[in-house]
C-alpha cells in the first residue's frame, strides 16, 4: 500500500510542471485582444499627429487658390492729388508727342518740297506760327505806342553809300566767316516786310558800325543784322524786315 501512494506522489509531481506550462486558452485571447487594442491605440494616435498636418496643408491651398481682395478703403486727398498729377503729365506728354510728330511731318514736307528760285521767294508769304518752325514767321506785335520805322530805300543812288565799290577794294572786309544759323533751318531769302524769329537778330549778329560797310546809320529801333550773307535792316520790336541787300557778303 505504501509503494502504491508513492508510485501516485512521483506522477503527480511529474505531471504538474506540464499542467503549469501549457498555456491557458482563455489567457492567450486576452492577450490578443490587448495586442490588437495597442494597435488600434497606436493607429489612433498616428492619426491624431497627422490630421492637423493636412489641415494645415489645406489651409494654405485654401489661402494660396483665393485672389487677394485688397480692402475697399475711400482714397485719401493725397491719392486724388497724385492722381490727377499723374493725368496732367499723361496729357502733357501726350500733347509733346504731337508737336513732335508735327514737328516731323513739317521737317519732310520741307524737304520734298523743291526750293523755288529767289524771285519766286519774294512773292511767297510764309506761315504765321507761335512755334518757331522752318518757313514760317513770328505773330506780329500790335502796341498803339510803337510808332512806324519811316525808311526809304533812296540810299542807293547815293554815292556815299557805293558798298559795291567799297567791298571790291577791301575783301577781307565782308568775308565775316562761316554762319551759325541758330535754328539749323538753312539759308532762305527774305523779302521787306517779312518778320524773322527773334533768334536771327540777336546781340552777335548785329552790324555794329554799318558806315564800315558803306551802309546807311540804322534808325532809331531798327539794326542792321547779317543773315548768312545777307545784310538785313530789322525792326527790333516786331522782327519785320525793312530793308535787305542780298549776297552783300562774301
Amino acid at each position: 500500500m505504501r509503494k502504491v501512494l508513492i508510485s501516485l506522489l512521483l506522477a503527480s509531481a511529474t505531471a504538474s510542471p506540464a499542467l503549469a506550462q501549457r498555456p491557458n486558452e482563455s489567457d492567450r485571447e486576452a492577450a490578443r485582444a490587448e495586442r490588437q487594442q495597442a494597435r488600434e491605440d497606436r493607429q489612433s494616435a498616428r492619426e491624431e499627429r497627422s490630421a492637423p498636418v493636412q489641415h494645415e496643408q489645406s489651409s494654405r491651398s485654401d489661402r494660396s487658390e483665393r485672389p487677394n481682395v485688397e480692402p475697399s478703403n475711400p482714397p485719401t486727398v493725397d491719392t486724388l492729388r497724385q492722381r490727377q498729377q499723374l493725368q496732367v503729365e499723361r496729357l502733357q506728354r501726350v500733347e509733346q508727342r504731337n508737336d513732335r510728330l508735327q514737328q516731323v511731318r513739317d521737317d519732310r514736307e520741307l524737304r520734298q518740297s523743291t526750293r523755288p528760285l529767289p524771285n519766286v521767294l519774294h512773292t511767297r508769304v510764309p506761315v504765321v506760327s507761335n512755334v518757331p518752325r522752318p518757313g514760317t514767321q513770328p505773330p506780329l506785335r500790335v502796341e498803339q505806342n510803337h510808332a512806324p520805322i519811316q525808311w526809304s530805300s533812296n540810299w542807293r543812288n547815293n554815292s556815299r553809300y557805293d558798298w559795291k565799290n567799297h567791298r571790291h577794294h577791301h575783301h577781307s572786309l565782308f568775308h565775316l566767316g562761316l554762319y551759325y544759323d541758330p535754328f539749323g533751318w538753312g539759308y532762305q531769302p527774305y523779302s521787306i516786310g517779312w518778320r524773322m524769329w527773334p533768334g536771327y537778330y540777336r546781340s552777335n549778329y548785329w552790324l555794329s558800325d554799318p558806315w564800315q560797310y558803306r551802309l546807311p546809320y540804322a534808325p532809331p529801333g531798327t539794326r542792321w543784322i547779317r543773315y548768312y550773307n545777307d545784310a538785313i535792316l530789322i525792326d527790333m520790336w516786331s522782327g519785320q524786315v525793312v530793308d535787305v541787300i542780298y549776297n552783300f557778303f562774301w
